[in-house]
Order: C-alpha cells, then structure tokens, then sequence
C-alpha cells in the first residue's frame, strides 16, 4: 500500500512553482537588472564559466550536483507523487525542473552583473 501524501506536501508543488515563478519575474523587472531574454542568452555562458571554475558566484561542483540531483528526480520511477496518476503525478517533476531553471536564471541574472563589473575594471 502506498504511503499517503502529507499534508504539508498537497498542492505544495503548485505553490512553489508559483512563488518561484512571481519572484523571477518580479527581479527581472527591477530597475537596470537584467531581463529575462538577457538572463537565458547569457545561460550557456554562466556554464561554461562556472564549470571551467571562472566564475565565483556558484561552483562547478555545485552546479553539477544540482544538475544531476534533479535530472535523477525527473528520470526517477520513484517520486512524491507517483507519475501514473494523470497530471498530478507530473507536478512534482515540474517543480523540480522550474526550481532549477528558475534558479539558473537567477545566477545567470547575478552572472550579467559580475561579468559587467568585470569589464569595466579592465
């Protein structure tokens, strides 16, 4: 018999996906930070130099754990949720994966900002 959900646990997926979701959008609308556009073109650059150790804001290890935490989550048959229930067996996958988009487009956002501040000091 499968274990039920804790109470905690119902409709938290949702609401995580959404508080994440407000937050990015609301630092992307800050004054003079980047936009979200500028935050996924500068995605590919923030991991290559997070993994090739020149950018100080997040280590590659780090970076790679996270990475490989929640692609196994996301291939697991394991979950919170099972995924043979239709849709609500997927929420768990989808917060997973918009909790590290999200926070990869947030260090991309801090990413911009070292890499500006860099270049004007040269």
């Amino acid at each position: 018999m499968a274990k039920p959900v804790p109470k905690r646990m119902r409709g938290l997926d949702r609401a995580a996906v959404t508080r994440s979701a407000w937050s990015l959008y609301r630092e992307t609308q800050r004054p003079g930070a980047p936009g979200l556009g500028a935050r996924v073109l500068a995605t590919p650059r923030l991991l290559r130099d997070a993994l090739g150790g020149r950018y100080p804001g997040v280590g590659p290890g780090k970076l790679a754990a996270l990475a490989v935490l929640s692609a196994v989550y996301l291939l697991s048959p394991v979950d919170a949720l099972p995924d043979f229930i239709p849709f609500v067996g997927w929420t768990d996958d989808t917060a997973v994966l918009v909790w590290f988009l999200a926070g990869l487009t947030r260090e991309s956002g801090r990413y911009l900002e070292w890499a500006q501040g860099r270049t004007e000091s040269d």
